[in-house]
């Protein structure tokens, strides 16, 4: 998910999210073409051989296939983490950007059970998208005398001066779903980050390029709220332009703390852009505001749209076969076991380790395989099964 702004990454947080929030969704960087229009006789060589483009389509249409299977080996780390039995009874906050948002919910629900799991207990506190509540739930873990805290996409220049003050007093702090900041800030049992499932643009660009056999005229709504989300969004594009000389694709801005202007922001895009046939949204927490702008432009049938972060809802549009052609889901059950893997390392003074987060790809082609549930979502079996959650328990000393 979200936040960002160059601003954030300082202590004058409180002044660069009213600058936020005065910008309008709709504004667009520069409109960004990934790819061109391919020049003639450039499919095949005089000999034969399969031009770049081609090329590019097949290694999409292969790559796509991989995405969409289950996860056959979960990444659980090997280290094990001593001293955990001396925390028990303890609290860890869990403070995501907007409690409301489908994904944080899952983490959260998950992050309790493994927390149990391990003898502690979880208190979740809604930053709301605001550095102000953000700041206020950090003071309320450290005045509870939290085993530690794990913000979830929050650039720690959100709540910096709280945050440092925490990690003063001997709180931890996990930073979830964000990129470090500087890239070289090492992670330590002080300050650690977790970028999370950072390929998620990039997931929806092989599919992208496979699904419109290398021809697609695309808008990407970028949020540009937080450094991460603008990675993913400049990674996936370079892939555009490697694999799809032909493809052209639109970066426009929007914003999480906006929501309410992301239908006119689409319906806008869309004017602008009129060729347009597919749209990708970062996040789903501006799917429907997407859809709704894409209704009022008279673009159902002419879209193909795709989004990042799924969950049931996201899942059930693409299920019931409305305009939505893509998901890329996140493995919410085994991230919420991860952050409290990294969270209790720490706690414990013992050393972060990296933390991959599974994720899955689901399309027409795959969407049957499943049941789309909140009950299924929630325990991970979209992604294959639960057996991480006992290997974690393993290292944490309560297998």
């Amino acid at each position: 998910m979200t936040l960002r702004l160059k601003q954030w990454l300082v202590p004058s947080a409180a002044v660069a999210v009213a600058a936020l929030l005065a910008a309008c969704s709709s504004s667009s960087s520069p409109a960004t073409s990934a790819g061109g229009t391919s020049s003639p006789g450039s499919s095949a060589s005089a000999a034969g051989t399969t031009s770049p483009a081609d090329a590019g389509v097949a290694l999409a249409k292969q790559t796509v296939t991989q995405l969409e299977a289950t996860t056959s080996t979960y990444p659980v780390p090997a280290a094990s983490v001593p001293g955990v039995s001396k925390l028990k009874g303890r609290t860890v906050y869990y403070i995501p950007l907007l409690q409301d948002v489908p994904t944080f919910a899952v983490a959260a629900q998950t992050m309790k059970a493994a927390l149990t799991r391990a003898g502690l207990k979880l208190q979740v506190c809604d930053g709301q998208a605001q550095p102000t509540v953000i700041a206020t739930c950090v003071q309320q873990a450290v005045g509870a005398g939290a085993a530690g805290i794990v913000t979830d996409a929050i650039p720690y220049g959100m709540a910096y001066s709280a945050l440092n003050a925490a990690v003063a007093k001997g709180v931890p702090v996990l930073v979830a779903d964000q990129v470090p900041q500087p890239a070289s800030t090492p992670n330590t049992d002080k300050v650690s980050y977790l970028p999370g499932a950072q390929g998620q643009a990039s997931q929806i660009a092989w599919w992208t390029i496979a699904d419109s056999n290398g021809k697609a005229n695309g808008i990407i709504a970028e949020e540009i709220d937080n450094p991460s989300s603008i990675a993913q969004v400049t990674d996936s594009l370079a892939i555009y332009k490697k694999y799809c000389p032909a493809c052209v694709i639109t970066v426009k801005s929007i914003s999480a703390t906006t929501t309410a202007l992301e239908a006119a922001a689409a319906s806008s895009n869309l004017q602008t852009h009129p060729d347009a046939t597919y749209y990708y949204t970062e996040f789903e927490d501006s799917l429907q505001p997407t859809i709704q702008g894409i209704q009022q432009d008279g673009k159902e049938s002419s879209i193909s749209l795709s989004v990042g972060a799924g969950t049931v809802n996201g899942l059930g549009l693409l299920q019931t076969g409305s305009l939505v052609k893509a998901v890329v889901v996140v493995d919410e059950a085994y991230e919420g076991w991860a952050l409290t893997d990294q969270i209790l390392r720490m706690a414990t003074g013992t050393a972060p380790v990296q933390e991959t987060i599974p994720t899955r790809l689901f399309t027409k082609q795959n969407i049957g395989t499943i049941q789309v549930t909140t009950a299924d979502q929630a325990s991970g079996v979209w992604f294959g099964d639960t057996s991480f959650e006992n290997d974690f328990a393993k290292l944490w000393g309560v297998g």
